[in-house]
Order: structure tokens, then C-alpha cells, then sequence
């Protein structure tokens, strides 16, 4: 680390804020001159906060040390009992194996709601994606616009923990790692005077070996908190520095750490605040617009927790944390503790336990009855002294804060008043709004050491279990996130916008899940017409606009009708287009139907495999090697024909399957003999394939039947399996598989490839026992395109178009009516294959179906081999019954028998367009599908009543000339 800190002296910072403050000369005086009418004496104070130094890995405000992480967030609205125990009982944990030392350790919860800057995210999104268009760079532009317009924001859960000081070192007992001599502290002292004539700011020189051994001490600490969340980065510390000296006002969006590169002796002021203290109740802040110059005001104010449920018992409806969410104006919460060690703690406890017994008896000894608040005070100290005893750990001393701004004074006292009222009725809380601390109340919501108060007001002594029973990370902040291993290397990245949860933005990429070690799958699930399918189009725009290559297998052409409109516009109402689509010759120099967007078309391949070449699905055609192909001729005879029907034939099929085999090796024996090499014999002599199978057996049984020597049941079964293919190569869509010549499918690379199976007409039982022979043929001819595209996507190393570094491209498998293949046994087989395999070759499976029962049994599998889960995220829509309700709980990893998780996935609570999420952290929250833009509704509408009406108006080719769906931005909501 020390290296680091040498090498790249950019990550140096010293914080610096200047505050220029007006309070009143004592706020008594204040308070006596309002009542005589008089104005009370200001006196102006200039104060600069000590922050010496941060970079990623910490902070130091004076002589302390701090090192902050952001926690993460999880929604408990359908939060199981063991998730809501595990939230509630997590951080108790870690803090018990921090305080295992014998010094004190302060800490400061910071719960605040955070302005999103989709601004800044913009260059990350587009940074993230393989090769992204002109139109997707504009598209994350404008949804940033359109966010930022909204206010949407994130809850942001911060914990600051004091690590030690420079003067006596780490408070946190880490073992020999910080052991180590330490060095001195600054070069030259604190009072070394670098840019004193530039700020007024002395420059701190803190030697690399220092650095080194608080970083180790930090890093020990982020380590015990890795299952609960990550490093505070310094543009994160900036804000919340900031962010209680804004008030309502916004916080600047541009920290002043990207200001310039620092050398060494350059500083930066984080803001500058003028304060008004005059009043008891309240801080007036004054800021001033760095744009247009104008000063603004905002009115904060502080309340302070007078007293709690006398209970330290994890109720969910009482959590405090997840209630102060239900208002409707934001509140920032301040919560500064200090772990106790458990000698001290314990003398803490019993001492609070014998003052009130002492006062107890005292009373009964002087002839009055003590009040039933001091027998139960009595008895819940006697209780706290018993358990401790009884379970020594650790307790801390807390304090907490509840603040609340406003634009003017009639505004705050009402949310102030409407804060105290709400923790009152729903969590047992007393709050109050402490007279003449206000000043004080404000400096201890800024990150680092709190001010020396002349007393600890409303200070209590608590177990740590307190700690977590408020569910201070309850949230509905959900899908991507960035997170880091152990060694701090970042994992996955956040993804195009898909819609909102409650307030918050939610964002999803389909290849964030396996890039954080997760599996390769996505499940869609829902009824006809909830909105499953508009999400899967929505994913498969943006992901092949970002560079993805993604291929469509779509049966119901849902994915093909929305890319013609894309590229055709209007065009696709007329007639003929349809059948010039079907012949491929939309879009060519033959056709008057010319592309709209020649851009989108020309990056884009539709396959109606209806007009394809005969034999394009051959096993032999679809699978790169030989004998594996002979694998996949047998299991698809095995589907064509049915288990039953399977069991009768399954001999002689077999058997030529096994004789086309040996006459291909003899051909490519006699090609390399006559002097070719293996690699071209394999290239130039002829495959077998499937014509050749059924030819053979009718040969085997003319040749049978011409015997008068074979068994009857020999020419009996050889007759039936010829009846059977004979009948089997005349079906609809069959010829797919059966050519004399088969030609293979002819890949080309591109963005988007879909292939449509117009007319094939889909099982409507969901049972395989109860499928007819169309049935079994959709089946199957679904299973080996999934094959065939699955070749498509092969995995091939290339040099990334942006960095120039070789990578794998990532790849897209959108399956559209997937439950028609994972009802068998070999669809299951070769979906599960196709999740595990897709991780490694960066290709995500993406399914869509009304019926999950078969992906979940592939996960339970999955599980029971000790596997991990293939089915990385999942989108379940509105269910038409219970029964439906309680087969998709399971996907959701929820459990089908809670009427939480029933009530979800119906009516009321969903409804079009409405889903619940489980994101790659398991995490589970209603979310609103947005598509934010007029052009996609059109595209995405599947429909065939609305659709033809929706799509008569041609898309513009630019995104930048696209329409939100409002036509006044007025009227634009997040419904909450």
C-alpha cells in the first residue's frame, strides 16, 4: 500500500470546509430578546472542520481516523422470516467480533435518500457495454434526462467507524498485521504550512508507512462488514460531508475531488456554508448557486430520541429505520454509537441497575410507593443486568437523530411535527426537537469525531442487537449492483434502465449476474398479456444495441414483429409485407419496402426457418462434431415420435444410426489413405444425416421382408419404425430435418438474429403424457433450434472493439414459450446444459414462459448436485390463480404457502407491465417495467388488436427524436 501511496499521490486529499456561521451570542439570550422583542447581539464565528486527509480506503478529521462503507440495501417486502432474522441480526454479529478488544470504538450510522446523478452514470453504462451504438448512447442519455427530471433517488446507508488515532493508534484489535512500529505521524507535524497562502490550509505529509498500517487496519474492517456492503468511496464521503449543510437544497453534483488532479501541495474546498443559529429550533442554511449566483435558504432541523420501547425485540412492523421511509418528505437519519467492550459494558449495566434499585428501595424505605415507570425501569435493567451475564457481549452507547429541511419555517414544523407523530404511532418512538443544540445537532451529522457537547443528551445505554431490530438497510433499492471480492477486484457493473421500484430507479444487464459468479439463466414468467413478453423486447433491444450478440428463437414472432417496425415503420401494416418478409426480400434493391432505419436493419437478420432450406435442423448439420451429432439424432427420433412409440422402434433406429456412423468412418479412412490429411477428410467427405437413417431402415426392411428367413417380429418391428418415419418426414416443419442434401445453416455475426417458426403450433398442455404428434414435433424441432442457435453464439475470443484487449464477446439467448422444451426430459437436459456452459462462454439464457414448474425443477437439481443456482435473476407477472401464484413462488425463492408471496403475484398488487424481481442478490420488490419512450410501446406491443393502430406511426431513426411516452413532461410520475 505504501507503494501506492508513493507511486500515485492523485489519491491524496485534504478536506477542507470552510464554515461561516452567525449564531447568536448564547442561545438563552437569543430565546430571552424574542420574548422582550429586542434584536438579540450576533456575533459572527469562522470555523474550518479538521478533515486532514481521505482517500478510498479512509479519512482523518483531526487526530481520528475513520473508515466508512456504503451498506447494502434490501427490500423486506416479501422478505422470509430467516432474511428478515438474518437483516435484523447480521450487523450484530460483526460488531460483536470488533469489540472483542478492551478499547472503545465509535461508529455513525448515516440514513439519508440520495439524489441519483443518472448524469455520471451515463459514461459507466455506455463504458460497460461491448460495442454500443450511436442510438444506445443517445438512449442512456435521455433515460439519465428523464430520471433526473423525475428526482429519482436511492437510499444510501453509510457507516463510518473510528479506527483510531494518529496519537495512540488503532482502536480495533486486528493481531500482529497492525502491529507494526509506527513511524511517527505526519512529516513535520500537522502544523506544516505547504498552501497556507493559497487556503489558509496546511498541507498534511503523511509518510507511506502510516498510510500502510491504517489501510491494513481499514482493510480488516471492510473485511468483517464484506456480507453487509462495500468501501465508501471519497466522492461518497464529499456528499455526505455536504449533504447535511444543504439542507433541501440540492447537493452539488460534481464533488470537488474531480476538480482537478492534486500534487501534493493543492487543496480543494468541499463547500462553503453560512449558517443562521439565532433560533432555538432551528439551523437557517444560506448557499449559493455556483451557476446562476443566486443564494438560496433552506431550514433544517434536528430531533433526538427521548426514549425507546423498553423491549429489545425484532418486531417488523415496528422497524424504525423501514418506517421513517412511509413519509412523504425526505428524513435523514444520524445514529453515532460507541462499542462498548464487555468489561465495560457490564460495569455500565449494573451500574444503571443499581441507581434505579437504590432510588427504588430508598423510596419504599422513606414510606412512598415508588410509580409503576420506576418498578418497570427496575425491572428492565435487572433484566439487561441478567443477560449479560447470562450471554457476555459487547453493547454500545447510542444516540440518535432525525433530520428534516424545508424551503420555510411553516413547512418544516409541520414535517417536524408529522415525523414526531409517525415514530410515535408505528415504532414506540419518542422524539423531540431539542431546544438550543440545534448548532451542535448539526455539526455531529457531519462524518468524523462529534463535538464535544458540555452533556450527552438523550443517550442510552443498549445491546447491540438494537443495532439491526430497526432494519436500518430495508429498502427497495434493487437489481444491478457493484460489488468486490476479497482481493478488491470490482464484479459486475449497473446496467440499462428497466423501470422503478416504489421511487428508486432499477437497472438491469443481463450479464452482471455471471460476471459476479452467478449462473448464466434469466427467467420471465406470467400469463398472456401481463407484460412478460414487452420485457424480454426491452432487454433484447437494448442488449443488442449494446453490443451484445443476441439471438431470438421466436415462435410467436413477437421478436421479428418488433424489429420490422423498428426498421420498416409503417411499412409492416401493408398487406404484402408479410409475405416479403417470409421470402427474405424485404429491404433489397427487389423490394419497395425499404428500411426506415437502414442502420437497425442492416445490423439485424430475421430467419423464417418455415422458408428455410429442407434438412437446415439435420443433427449432423447443428452440432460441430460428428459423434455427438449421432447423440442428437437419437434423442430426436426419441422426441418425434414419444416414449411409447420410442420404446417399439428404439432398436432398429438405433441400429442405422450406428451403420451411417461406421460408413462415414470408412469414408474418411479411404479420403486420408488417399493422402488428405484428418482435418480435410472431415471438411470435404459427406455426414450422415437423418434421410439416411429412415433410408436404411427401409432397406433393412425390404431386404427383411424379401428374406423368407427373418423372424416375423423382426419384419414386423422394422415395418412399423418405416411407417412411423415414413409418416413422421411428411409433417409440417419435419422436412426442417429430413433432406436428402442437407444444407447447413449459414451463421453470420451480428447484432440481433431472430428466428421465427411461423405457423408451428405450440402444446397447450403443458403435460407431455398428454401430447398428440404435433405436439411432440413442436417439441422437438423447438429443442434443436435451441441447439442450432446455441451453435450460432459459439464462443470465439476477440479483440474488444473500445480497450483493444482480447475478450469474449457477450452473447444473448432469448427463448421465447421455453416451457414447450423444458417440459421433457430432454429439453430439461439440454436447458440445463446450456445455463451451465453459457457462464464460461459469456452467453445468457433468457426464458419466457407461462409455465415454470420445469425451470425450477432444473434449479432444485441444480441444488441438490451442490451446484450453483443457473437461474441468476427472475421476473415474475401477474398470475391468473393461487395454484399459479404458488408453482412461480419458488423461482422467486419464496415460499408458495405464504399469503405474502400468493397476494403478490395477483390482482390487485400486479397488474400490466407489473412484476415481482429477484434480483442476483436474491433480493425481492415489486418492480414497474418503464419503457419510458412512445417508439418502444409501439415496438414492444403484442397485441394484435393495438398493435396494427400503434404501429402506423414510423419511428424516427435517431433516438435523440424520440417521444416520452407523457406529451407533456408535466405530467410525468413515479408511482411510489
Amino acid at each position: 500500500m505504501g507503494a501506492i501511496f508513493l507511486i500515485f499521490a492523485v489519491v491524496v486529499v485534504v478536506l477542507t470546509v470552510a464554515w461561516f456561521v452567525l449564531p447568536s451570542r448564547t442561545d438563552d439570550a437569543a430565546a430571552a430578546d424574542t420574548r422582550t422583542g429586542k434584536a438579540p447581539p450576533v456575533r459572527a464565528h469562522n470555523q474550518r472542520l479538521p478533515y486532514r486527509y481521505a482517500d478510498d480506503q479512509m479519512f482523518i478529521h483531526g487526530d481520528s481516523v475513520w473508515t466508512g462503507m456504503r451498506l447494502t440495501t434490501h427490500p423486506e417486502e416479501l422478505a422470509s422470516a430467516d432474511e428478515l432474522i438474518a437483516m435484523a441480526t447480521e450487523p450484530t454479529l460483526v460488531w460483536r467480533q470488533l469489540g472483542r478488544g478492551d478499547q472503545t470504538i465509535d461508529w455513525h450510522l448515516k440514513i439519508v435518500e440520495k439524489p441519483i446523478d443518472a448524469a455520471a452514470e451515463v459514461d459507466r453504462i455506455v463504458g460497460a457495454a461491448w460495442l454500443p451504438t450511436d442510438n444506445y448512447q443517445a438512449y442512456v442519455g435521455r433515460i439519465a434526462e428523464y430520471q433526473q427530471y423525475l428526482g429519482a433517488m436511492e437510499k444510501d446507508v453509510v457507516l463510518f467507524v473510528r479506527l483510531g488515532t494518529l496519537t495512540h493508534g488503532p482502536a480495533i484489535d486486528i493481531g500482529a498485521a497492525a502491529a507494526a512500529p509506527h513511524r511517527g505521524g505526519a512529516k513535520g507535524g500537522p502544523g506544516k504550512a505547504v498552501a497556507e497562502l493559497v487556503t489558509g490550509v496546511t498541507e498534511e505529509d503523511l509518510p507511506a508507512s502510516t498510510v500502510e498500517r491504517w489501510h491494513r487496519v481499514a482493510a480488516y474492517v471492510h473485511q468483517s462488514f464484506e456480507r453487509l456492503g462495500e468501501p465508501l468511496s471519497r466522492a461518497d464521503l464529499v456528499y455526505h460531508i455536504r449533504k447535511p449543510l444543504y439542507g433541501h437544497l440540492p447537493v452539488p453534483k460534481e464533488p470537488a475531488i474531480r476538480s482537478r488532479a492534486w500534487g501534493r501541495d493543492q487543496f480543494d474546498l468541499v463547500v462553503d456554508f453560512r449558517g443562521d443559529n439565532s433560533r432555538p429550533t432551528h439551523i437557517e442554511i444560506e448557499q449559493v448557486d455556483d451557476e446562476s449566483g443566486e443564494t438560496r435558504t433552506s431550514y433544517t432541523t434536528s430531533l433526538v430520541v427521548a426514549s425507546w420501547p423498553e423491549e429489545t425485540v425484532f418486531r417488523q412492523y415496528q422497524a424504525w429505520a423501514r418506517r421513517v421511509g412511509e413519509l412523504n418528505f425526505p428524513v435523514d437519519i444520524s445514529w453515532r454509537g460507541t462499542l462498548l467492550p464487555l468489561s465495560r459494558f457490564t460495569k455500565e449495566v449494573g451500574k444503571i441497575h443499581d441507581n434505579l434499585r437504590d432510588e427504588y428501595e430508598d423510596m419504599i424505605a422513606g414510606g412512598r410507593t415508588p410509580d409503576q415507570q420506576l418498578t418497570d425501569q427496575v425491572a428492565v435493567s435487572k433484566d439487561a443486568a441478567d443477560r449479560v451475564q447470562d450471554d457476555p457481549a459487547p453493547g454500545f452507547e447510542g444516540r440518535m437523530r432525525f433530520s428534516v429541511s424545508a424551503s420555510t419555517v411553516e413547512e418544516l414544523n409541520r414535517r417536524a411535527m408529522e415525523l414526531k407523530k409517525h415514530l410515535e404511532r408505528v415504532a414506540g418512538v419518542e422524539v423531540l426537537r431539542a431546544k438550543r443544540l440545534q448548532w451542535r445537532l448539526l455539526q455531529e451529522a457531519l462524518p468524523g469525531d462529534d463535538p464535544k457537547l458540555p452533556i450527552a443528551p438523550y443517550q442510552r445505554i443498549q445491546s447491540l442487537e438494537t443495532f439491526g431490530i430497526g432494519l436500518p438497510t430495508a429498502g427497495t433499492n434493487i437489481g444491478d449492483r457493484v460489488s468486490r471480492d476479497r482481493s478488491g477486484q470490482v464484479l459486475g457493473w449497473k446496467g440499462p434502465f428497466i423501470g422503478w421500484s416504489g421511487r428508486y430507479p432499477v437497472h438491469y444487464a443481463l450479464h452482471v449476474g455471471p460476471a459476479r459468479n452467478m449462473g448464466a439463466g434469466v427467467a420471465c414468467a406470467g400469463a398472456s398479456g401481463g407484460g412478460k413478453s414487452s420485457l424480454g423486447l426491452l432487454k433484447f433491444w437494448q442488449e443488442s444495441e449494446a453490443g451484445t450478440e443476441c439471438v431470438a428463437i421466436d415462435p410467436k414472432v413477437d421478436f421479428a414483429q418488433m424489429c420490422f417496425y423498428l426498421a420498416f415503420g409503417e411499412q409492416v401494416n401493408d398487406p404484402e409485407f408479410e409475405r416479403e418478409a417470409a421470402e427474405g426480400t424485404i429491404g433489397t434493391s427487389f423490394s419497395r419496402f425499404q428500411p426506415v432505419n437502414p442502420g437497425f436493419w442492416a445490423e439485424t437478420r430475421v430467419i423464417d426457418l418455415l422458408k428455410g432450406h429442407d434438412g437446415v435442423l439435420d443433427p449432423w448439420s447443428i452440432t460441430a462434431d460428428v459423434h455427438a451429432g449421432r447423440l442428437v439424432a437419437e434423442t430426436m427420433f426419441a422426441g418425434f415420435v414419444g416414449s411409447p412409440m420410442w420404446g417399439r422402434i428404439q432398436v432398429p433406429v438405433t441400429v442405422a444410426l450406428d451403420t451411417v456412423l461406421e460408413r462415414y468412418d470408412r469414408r474418411v479412412q479411404e479420403a486420408m489413405a488417399a493422402g488428405i490429411s484428418a482435418s480435410q477428410a472431415a471438411a470435404t467427405v459427406n455426414r450422415p444425416n437423418a434421410w439416411e437413417v429412415v433410408k436404411h431402415i427401409e432397406e433393412q426392411f425390404a431386404a427383411a421382408r424379401a428374406d423368407a428367413a427373418s423372424r416375423p417380429d423382426k419384419v414386423q418391428e422394422l415395418e412399423l419404425a418405416v411407417t412411423v418415419l415414413r409418416s413422421l418426414r411428411k409433417m409440417p416443419y419435419a422436412r426442417l430435418a429430413f433432406a436428402q442434401e442437407p444444407r447447413p445453416f449459414e451463421t453470420t455475426r451480428m447484432r440481433r438474429t431472430v428466428i421465427t417458426l411461423r405457423g408451428l403450433e405450440l402444446p397447450q398442455d403443458d403435460n407431455p403424457a398428454n401430447w398428440q404428434a404435433p405436439d411432440r414435433l413442436a417439441s422437438t424441432i423447438l429443442q434443436m433450434v435451441l441447439r442450432m442457435a446455441s451453435q450460432m453464439l459459439d464462443v470465439r475470443i476477440e479483440q474488444h472493439p473500445v480497450t483493444g484487449q482480447t475478450a469474449t464477446r457477450p452473447k444473448a439467448l432469448f427463448v421465447d414459450e421455453s416451457y414447450v422444451v423444458t417440459a421433457t426430459p430432454a429439453g430439461r437436459s439440454l436447458v440445463a446444459r446450456a445455463l451451465k456452459q453459457g457462464r464460461s462462454y459469456a452467453m445468457v439464457v433468457y426464458l419466457i414462459t407461462q409455465q415454470v414448474a420445469e425451470l425450477i425443477k432444473i434449479e432444485d437439481a441444480e441444488a441438490r448436485e451442490g451446484g450453483t443456482n443457473q437461474i441468476h435473476s427472475a421476473f415474475a407477472f401477474l398470475q391468473k390463480s393461487e395454484e399459479e401464484a404458488r408453482r412461480v413462488a419458488p423461482m422467486l425463492k419464496r415460499d408458495p404457502n405464504d399469503p405474502r408471496v400468493i397476494a403478490s403475484l395477483m390482482e390487485p398488487h400486479l397488474e400490466t407491465g407489473v412484476c415481482m424481481y429477484r434480483d442476483a442478490d436474491n433480493r425481492v420488490a415489486t418492480l414497474e417495467v418503464d419503457l419510458v419512450f412512445e417508439e418502444l410501446l409501439r415496438a414492444t406491443d403484442t397485441n394484435p388488436k393495438t398493435r396494427p393502430v400503434r404501429q402506423s406511426v414510423s419511428p424516427p431513426a435517431s433516438v435523440m427524436q424520440w417521444s416520452f411516452q407523457a406529451a407533456n413532461a408535466e405530467e410525468l410520475e413515479v408511482v411510489a
